[in-house]
């Protein structure tokens, strides 16, 4: 009798999961066990480069990676999921459709936290998903076109971890190369807000100096110690009662497991995060594992790992490999990353990759854009050959070298 393993989520760890889970049945020669992976659309967004400009070249179609491991494609919004019935319920576009599953990979990932702001559902951008980072892009393209106003070439980037930097740095040039074509680069403006008392409060006491270098050398303005209290079509308030003119105000201040996650019987952490055993199995849950930003999962004794795809996609490969030994009765490998790495992009003033929790500088400038560009352009994805062994032999490698 045939069995099933479905996979929700077509991001970094879903898609990873699927290739593990093939691979390790095409070793075990088990061809009575089917894998299938929902997703709401056919596609995988490279979304950590979703800052940058045309996002429409940031997408894989995932038939290019699933077809060839011989995965099933299910396009749907997931709307219930019964652990005790093991079935999923798949909202397409005219019906809905039940999925009995054997063994399941919960990978849906993370979302914005976007907090009940006067303004920002109807004035605030952000790079979450494709859709947005499409919309932002467009709205940059089409400045231009608009009545010469306060703030026309001013953006406001609210939240100042990772992310935040990285889209203010990349706003820099962006928004330069558009105000260009009015020979007004002289009005672009770049402005971070960060509710704490620096940028980058996670960065660590020896890089957090250069990244202000690499701010201020961007003019990029800082606003610390502050909030934003609205957002409107033309620009911020701030809790402080400053105002701030500006057209584009971009939301970065936080993510959140997906909403998915309460339908899981276990307590959560307070990102909603599900806890997971080392092989990355739901502790409580017979039949259930976790990947990427869904899963409360240790990377060695004492540390958690993040939401990013760093973590993400060793995830994937692991869950995927022993969601199969699970099924089948064999001893899985369990879930270890004990290197950890940093890599900000700082936009034209370059990056900053460190190494270790303490966030060590090992390159910073021109190097280090170097390795962050093969990271964005080539560690993250998978191989698109089209060839089975080669995607095969990338699930394999758990840990990718960032630092080629």
């Amino acid at each position: 009798m045939m069995k099933r393993i479905v996979i929700i989520g077509g991001g970094f760890a879903g898609v990873w999961s699927a290739i593990s889970a093939a691979r390790q049945l095409h070793e075990l020669q088990r061809e009575q066990v089917e894998v299938a992976l929902i997703n709401r659309d056919p596609y995988f967004g490279v979304r950590p480069r979703f800052y940058e400009q045309n996002p429409q070249n940031l997408r894989i179609s995932l038939s290019e990676v699933l077809d060839p491991v011989g995965v099933r494609f299910i396009e749907g919004e997931v709307g219930s999921i019964d652990t005790e019935g093991k079935k999923v319920m798949v909202h397409q576009k005219e019906q809905q459709m039940e999925l009995a599953y054997d063994r399941l990979v919960f990978a849906a990932g993370s979302q914005l936290v976007l907090p009940n702001l006067t303004g920002l559902q109807e004035y605030g951008f952000s790079t979450d998903t494709y859709q947005e980072a499409i919309k932002l892009d467009n709205h940059i393209n089409g400045l231009v076109d608009l009545d010469n106003v306060e703030g026309k070439y001013t953006a406001v980037v609210v939240g100042a971890g990772f992310t935040g930097i990285e889209i203010a740095s990349e706003m820099t040039s962006r928004l330069r190369e558009v105000a260009k074509k009015e020979n007004k680069e002289a009005e672009v403006r770049v402005i971070l807000v960060q509710r704490t008392a620096t940028v980058a409060p996670d960065m660590g006491e020896q890089s957090l100096p250069i990244v202000e270098k690499a701010l201020r050398e961007m003019n990029i303005e800082t606003y610390v110690n502050e909030t934003v209290t609205s957002i409107d079509s033309e620009g911020v308030t701030l809790q402080s009662g400053s105002r701030i003119s500006a057209l584009t105000t971009i939301w970065s201040a936080g993510v959140k497991a997906s909403p998915l996650t309460a339908q899981f019987p276990v307590e959560k952490d307070e990102l909603g995060r599900i806890p997971v055993d080392e092989n990355l199995k739901v502790k409580g849950l017979s039949s259930v594992f976790t990947a990427g930003d869904t899963a409360l999962a240790m990377t060695d004794e004492n540390h958690v790992a993040l939401m990013t795809c760093q973590h993400a996609m060793p995830q994937g490969k692991v869950a995927g490999h022993n969601v199969v030994c699970d099924l089948l009765g064999i001893e899985g490998i369990p879930y270890k990353q004990e290197q950890y790495v940093t890599c900000l992009d700082l936009g034209p003033w370059g990056a900053l990759f460190t190494n270790g929790w303490d966030r060590i500088p090992q390159y910073q400038g021109a190097e280090a854009k170097k390795i962050k560009m093969n990271i964005n352009q080539a560690v993250i994805y998978p191989p698109l050959t089209g060839k089975r062994e080669d995607l095969f032999e990338a699930s394999t490698q758990i840990i990718p070298d960032t630092r080629i």
